[in-house]
C-alpha cells in the first residue's frame, strides 16, 4: 500500500499548519486559539482599575492601565510574530511530494529530500480533514486530504496506525 499527498506551499496551506500545529501545545493553544482567556484577564484587570479609583489609589490604577494596555500590545505582537513566521518558510510556492509505505515516509521538496523510517515519527494527531504528521517535538507536517493523488485518507490512516509505535505517544 502507498499513498502520496502533493503539497503545495501556500500562504492558505501554512497558515492552516500553523494553526493546527499551535492547537497541539497547551501553552499556545491558550495563547492564540482561546480568545477569551484574554478578554477574562482583561476584565480582572479593568475591575482592579475601578477598584483603584474607587479607593482614590491612582497609581495602582494606573499601574493596571498600563497593564491592560502590554495586554493588548502583546495579542497585537503575537499575531505579528505567527504572520512573519508564515512569511519566512523558505519554500513558499514550491511543491513538496509526501510518499507513506511500509518502507517509511519520503518527503521530496524543494529544499532537499529524506527518508524517515516508521520508528523515527512521533503519534500523528488524526483530524476529519487530514492528518499532522509529528516528526519531531517541535516539527510536524500537515497532510490534508484534499492533496491525496495516490491511496485514500483510509490508507492513509491505516499506514500510520500499522507502522507508528503506539508506546512512544507524545515522544515519551
Amino acid at each position: 500500500m502507498k499513498t502520496t499527498h502533493q503539497i503545495i506551499l501556500t500562504e492558505e496551506y501554512i497558515a492552516e499548519a500553523q494553526r493546527f500545529s499551535i492547537a497541539q501545545n497547551m501553552a499556545l493553544k491558550w495563547m492564540y486559539q482561546m480568545w477569551w482567556v484574554q478578554w477574562v484577564a482583561r476584565i480582572i484587570i479593568v475591575g482592579f482599575i475601578i477598584y483603584s479609583l474607587m479607593n482614590h489609589i491612582v497609581s495602582t490604577a494606573a499601574l493596571f492601565g498600563v497593564f491592560l494596555a502590554i495586554s493588548f500590545l502583546g495579542e497585537w505582537f503575537g499575531r505579528r510574530n505567527l504572520a512573519k513566521a508564515r512569511d519566512n518558510v523558505r519554500a513558499k510556492g514550491s511543491t513538496t511530494v509526501v510518499s507513506m509505505s511500509e518502507q517509511g515516509v519520503d518527503i521530496d521538496g524543494a529544499l532537499g529530500n529524506s527518508h524517515l523510517k516508521w520508528p523515527a515519527m512521533l503519534q500523528p494527531t488524526i483530524y476529519p480533514q487530514g492528518v499532522l504528521m509529528r516528526l519531531s517535538r517541535l516539527s510536524a507536517m500537515w497532510l490534508p486530504d484534499e492533496t491525496l493523488i495516490e491511496g485514500s485518507p483510509a490508507d492513509v490512516r491505516q499506514l500510520l496506525a500499522r507502522n507508528i509505535d503506539k508506546s512512544n505517544i507524545d515522544g515519551k
